[in-house]
C-alpha cells in the first residue's frame, strides 16, 4: 500500500482528476469506521468515559496560541515524573481534546502528567497549519513542564507526533525541544495513499505535499526512540504504514509486536504500556 515519493507525481495525478483516480480497494483499507463493527459505540464510550475522567480529575487548560482551539487539557497529580502529550486522531477532521480525557486516569495513576492537545480541523485549515499547531503545542508543554516529555498520537495524531519528532525547530522559528520519546499508535506516516481515498477532496494534497508532510520521507531530528505500534486487527494498510516508518527511520523508529486483539478504536488503550518503557532511563 505504500509508495515511494517518485511513484505518484503531479503530472500523473492532477488535482482535478480526483474522481478518476479514486481507488475503492485502497479506500476500504483506510476507513476503520467501516471495518470495525459498531464503531460509533466506541465514539460514544470515549465521550462518556472522558466526561467521567474530567469530573474526577478536573484539568487545567493551557493555551499554546491565540486560536480558539489552541488549547491543551493538563491532567496532573503532585510530583509528576514525566509528561505525555497526546494528540488525537480523526483524519484531521474530527474530534476534540475532550473526547480523549479517558486516557488520562491510568497515566495519572502511574505518576505521569497528561496533556491532551486540541487543534483546528480541516477543511477550515490546511494540514500544514495543523502540523504547525502540533509543534507549537509541544514547545508550550516543554516550556511549562521541565520533566521528560513524550509526544504520542493515535491515527492522524500519530502522524502529527511523528512530524514533531522530525521538526527542524530553528527553521520554524521555534526553540528546540528535547524529547524523551515519541509514540505512534496506528499512525499514518506515508500520506500518498490517502490521495486515492474519499479523504482527498478535503485533504487536497498535491503529490509534493503528500511527500513533504509524510514523516516517512522526513528524517527525524530527535535521537529519542519513536515507538511504532499498530493494532493486531488493523487493516493491512495500517500495518504497512507502521512498517514503512521503521524502515525509513532506522535506529529511531522501533516497532513493537502488534497490539493483541486491538483494532483501530481500542488501540489507544495501550498508551500507558507503550509509554512506560520510554521512561525507564528517566
Amino acid at each position: 500500500m505504500s509508495h515511494t515519493p517518485e511513484s505518484l507525481s503531479d503530472a500523473s495525478l492532477p488535482e482535478e482528476a480526483y474522481a478518476a483516480v479514486f481507488d475503492a480497494a485502497i479506500n476500504q483499507e483506510y476507513m476503520p469506521s467501516q471495518r470495525v463493527p459498531q464503531a460509533a459505540a466506541y465514539f460514544k464510550a470515549w465521550a462518556q468515559d472522558s466526561a467521567a475522567a474530567r469530573a474526577a480529575h478536573p484539568p487545567q487548560v493551557l493555551a499554546y496560541g491565540p486560536g480558539a482551539q489552541e488549547r491543551l487539557d493538563i491532567f496532573a497529580e503532585e510530583g509528576a515524573r514525566a509528561t505525555v502529550l497526546f494528540i488525537h486522531g480523526g483524519y484531521w477532521q474530527a474530534f476534540h481534546r475532550d473526547h480523549f480525557s479517558y486516557l488520562a486516569p491510568p497515566l495519572l495513576a502511574a505518576g505521569l502528567r497528561v496533556a491532551v492537545m486540541d487543534y483546528d480541523l480541516m477543511p477550515a485549515v490546511t494540514l500544514d497549519h495543523i502540523v504547525d499547531q502540533a509543534r507549537r503545542a509541544t514547545v508550550r508543554v516543554a516550556q511549562e513542564f521541565p520533566e521528560p516529555l513524550i509526544v504520542a498520537g493515535h491515527s492522524a495524531g500519530g502522524h502529527l507526533a511523528a512530524m514533531v519528532h522530525a521538526t527542524r525547530w530553528a527553521e520554524h522559528g521555534l526553540p528546540p525541544v528535547a524529547l524523551a520519546g515519541g509514540i505512534g499508535i496506528s499512525g499514518l506516516y506515508d500520506l500518498g495513499p490517502l490521495r486515492l481515498t474519499e479523504l482527498q477532496p478535503v485533504l487536497q494534497l498535491s503529490a509534493a505535499q503528500a511527500t513533504s508532510l509524510s514523516p516517512a520521507f522526513t528524517p527525524p531530528t530527535s535521537p529519542a526512540p519513536f515507538v511504532v505500534a499498530v493494532g493486531e486487527l488493523e487493516s493491512a494498510a495500517f500495518h504497512q504504514q507502521s512498517l514503512v516508518l521503521t524502515q525509513q527511520w532506522p535506529g529511531v523508529a522501533h516497532g513493537v509486536p502488534p497490539l493483541v486483539g486491538r483494532h483501530h478504536f481500542d488501540a489507544p488503550d495501550e498508551l500507558l504500556a507503550l509509554a512506560l518503557p520510554l521512561l525507564a532511563g528517566h
